[in-house]
């Protein structure tokens, strides 16, 4: 009687098992598909004026993807500035050099996420002049450089 009792168990203890195991490899669980966020893009290109210089930046992460900006001299600028920091101030200003005591342009502060263009007008003398993020003036610098 003993042995009818145990091999009545084995396929009952069988099927626990199955049901256990199945579980765990979540095959009675319904799968939830998790959204992923779009890929960020540059944004839709701005037209650039003629005899105007198109440039783009990149800000994010308190951060520029760029840390040299290359302008022919005599020619207004027209910078696109990607801002990718949600919630997160940003601007671009140019000034004569580190010092910032003197600026050539300061462009508005624009909250993130968005894109920011800027009208910079010509700078005839050429050299290397200094660029930075106002708000994050340690994080966010760079070479405005006139050729």
């Amino acid at each position: 009687m003993k042995s009818i009792f145990i091999f009545s168990l084995v396929p009952l203890a069988l099927v626990f098992a199955g049901v256990i195991i199945g579980s765990m490899r979540g095959v009675d669980a319904e799968r939830e598909p998790i959204p992923t966020p779009p890929p960020v893009t540059g944004g839709t290109p701005v037209p650039v004026p003629t005899g105007t210089t198109g440039l783009e930046i990149t800000a994010s992460n308190l951060a520029f993807d760029k840390t040299t900006l290359n302008a022919a001299a005599g020619q207004p600028v027209q910078l696109t500035m990607h801002n990718r920091d949600a919630g997160i101030p940003h601007n671009v200003a140019i000034y004569t050099n580190r010092s910032v005591s003197q600026s050539i342009f300061k462009g508005d502060l624009h909250t993130g996420p968005g894109d920011k263009v800027y009208s910079i007008p010509a700078v005839s003398n050429p050299g290397t002049y200094f660029f930075r993020c106002d708000v994050h003036p340690d994080t966010m610098t760079g070479n405005y450089i006139v050729q």
